[in-house]
């Protein structure tokens, strides 16, 4: 049977001890060695020295003991992986190419903030200013702290509340009683049921119990309570919560038997994240941290030492690195509203940068949580055509006179990640404009067939002024027809010509492209010039766009409920022609084009006959 006792520094032999995960230096006052340790800035005559609590309320290397609160169970067992990991320095992978939406001047603005510096090189090692850069503080999250209520919890919950998710609701529920007694995990679980958070954070182990000792569920409700294991299933399947626990403060190869949770009860996995200790000033995981071992594949890597937690207070464990994680959680749920637990944790474990062995490794998992790398695209970038289609985010090309139409109305749009997610940019930044190349338009005279009747003309021609590609796509040609008028007239030996003309077109977009459809296009054309002897000069305005629009199907993010939102535009595709003067002798013409709509154009073009 369970027995519930407050304890001092020792535990009766063969006792199994819930504690609190975490070491601390709490008596602000520069007399006490302890406090001189771990606050050299406050006390900078006392050389700086961490130390941790072991898993039995003992400091380590000190006489002094500590009270905590636990649940001792009068049995005994093996001790089960106890044994210290390798220490190793573990090399942090670095990226060429990260935050390109950030402004450095963001950054420094944020890095520069005294709750940043307060805790620096923790915060970088997360890369937390990206987050906040981006604006992401963790509104609309609710994070639960189960934990004791007095300074431990408090301090818990100062971390949840710091300025990784500063919006984020976090409340501290106490599971211990007025004396500092673990609550029977019956009535834990009972408090679990009775909340309504999103996000839960748990900072206590049992002593000398790893994860190891209670991989199925019987294992592990003989540790806690059918109650307990119940309510975690509950909360993670129809609240779709998280739960964030530290690994452990024992040193040891395994976490801690609570770790194993998702092992236990398989309804927690995507809903579980373990999380050990990340030494910032020695570059390895935390002497004190258990190595995530068999929770690998759910474990992540955070920041828990010389973690400034109040005013005076530098606080050491596993306990101050899990609502580092916990914050983290909020600040993805905040930005992607829509994500499923399962979708939020794979993407914390898949953005972690890889520590130690390459991989997933039994001492850091997948690695160092890395808000940078979460908060920004994942893999291959996709545009939305529909609610069931979509095109490779490349960058399209499109006719001149149609594209910087589209791009006068800087209009932004949604894409998505590899994990559904939607992201923000202008478009403009992914459309290239290209001439219609006139030269190759005089070429294809073949693709021109009329009829004359006295002086007007009755035709259609191919054009190539409405030719896009990728996720703009639409027909390369689209035929104009049309009815011109030609008049002539001479001056002596000059003759001087006139035509006009009017154009009507149908452009037809791709099905798998942003362009919904367009209207009629209307289009004119002028030229007028003089001939003599083999000599032509003339000056035209070819195929203006005089009426006609086209129509935008843009994403434009995701509902809560994770449906596509879309927005329709329409654009007036009216502009400005394009002057072209060309100069021929007999078969051969020299152009220019003075093009409003892209780069000004200019070719020679010769045409002859060979005969056999």
């Amino acid at each position: 049977m369970w027995v519930h006792k407050l304890f001092l520094s020792f535990i009766l032999s063969g006792a199994i001890v819930c504690a609190p995960v975490h070491a601390v230096s709490i008596n602000n006052n520069c007399e006490n060695n302890e406090f001189r340790k771990n606050n050299p800035d406050i006390c900078p005559d006392f050389g700086k020295k961490t130390f941790s609590w072991a898993t039995a309320g003992i400091t380590t290397g000190a006489a002094l003991a500590t009270i905590g609160a636990g649940i001792a169970l009068f049995s005994g067992g093996d001790s089960g992986g106890s044994n210290a990991p390798t220490p190793t320095t573990a090399t942090v992978a670095t990226y060429n190419t990260v935050g390109a939406d950030v402004r450095p001047s963001q950054i420094l603005s944020i890095t520069t903030t005294e709750d940043y510096t307060k805790n620096f090189n923790q915060y970088n090692d997360i890369r937390l200013a990206y987050s906040l850069a981006r604006g992401y503080t963790g509104k609309k999250s609710t994070i639960a702290v189960l934990d004791s209520g007095a300074w431990h919890g408090n301090t818990v919950t100062s971390i949840a509340t710091g300025p990784i998710a500063p919006d984020a609701v976090v409340t501290q529920y106490k599971i211990t009683d007025e004396k500092l007694n673990f609550l029977p995990y019956e009535k834990i679980g009972t408090i679990i049921d009775s909340t309504s958070a999103n996000i839960y954070n748990a900072s206590w182990e049992i002593t000398n119990r790893y994860a190891t000792q209670a991989k199925t569920r019987k294992q592990f409700e003989a540790y806690t309570h059918k109650n307990f294991t119940d309510a975690l299933t509950r909360a993670a399947v129809e609240r779709d919560a998280i739960f964030v626990w530290a690994a452990g403060n024992s040193g040891a190869i395994e976490s801690n038997a609570l770790s194993a949770a998702p092992i236990a009860i398989p309804e927690l996995n995507g809903h579980f994240i373990n999380v050990v200790a990340w030494d910032s000033q020695t570059g390895a995981l935390a002497e004190f941290s258990n190595a995530c071992g068999i929770t690998k594949n759910y474990c992540i890597t955070a920041p828990g030492t010389d973690i400034r937690a109040g005013k005076y207070a530098t606080v050491d464990g596993t306990s101050f690195a899990a609502p580092i994680v916990s914050a983290a959680v909020a600040t993805i749920r905040e930005a992607f509203p829509y994500m499923k637990s399962t979708q939020i944790t794979e993407l914390l474990f898949t953005t972690a940068r890889d520590l130690g062995e390459i991989g997933i490794d039994s001492i850091y998992g997948h690695g160092m949580l890395d808000l940078e790398r979460a908060t920004r695209p994942v893999g291959a970038e996709l545009v939305a055509i529909s609610d069931t289609m979509t095109q490779p985010l490349q960058t399209a090309r499109i006719a001149a006179p149609v594209g910087n139409k589209i791009k006068s109305a800087n209009l932004t749009f949604a894409y998505f990640d590899s994990f559904g997610r939607a992201f923000t940019k202008p478009l403009n930044e992914n459309i290239r404009t290209k001439n219609p190349g006139r030269a190759f338009d005089r070429l294809n005279k073949f693709n021109h067939q009329s009829v004359q009747i006295g002086k007007t003309e009755i035709g259609f021609r191919n054009t190539n002024m409405f030719e896009s590609d990728g996720f703009m796509q639409s027909n390369s040609q689209t035929t104009i027809g049309f009815v011109a008028t030609n008049n002539t007239f001479n001056i002596g030996d000059i003759e001087f010509f006139y035509r006009s003309e009017f154009g009507i077109a149908s452009p037809t977009p791709s099905p798998d492209s942003i362009i919904r459809s367009y209207s009629n296009v209307y289009t004119t054309s002028i030229e007028m010039g003089t001939k003599i002897n083999d000599w032509r000069f003339a000056v035209a305005t070819n195929d203006a766009i005089i009426d006609g629009r086209i129509n935008l199907h843009l994403a434009s993010g995701r509902a809560n409920d994770g449906r596509i939102l879309f927005r329709d535009y329409n654009i007036d595709l009216a502009s400005r022609p394009a002057l072209e003067y060309t100069a021929s002798y007999k078969n051969a013409t020299f152009g220019f084009i003075d093009n409003p709509h892209g780069t000004d154009e200019i070719y020679v073009i010769a045409s002859g006959r060979i005969s056999f």
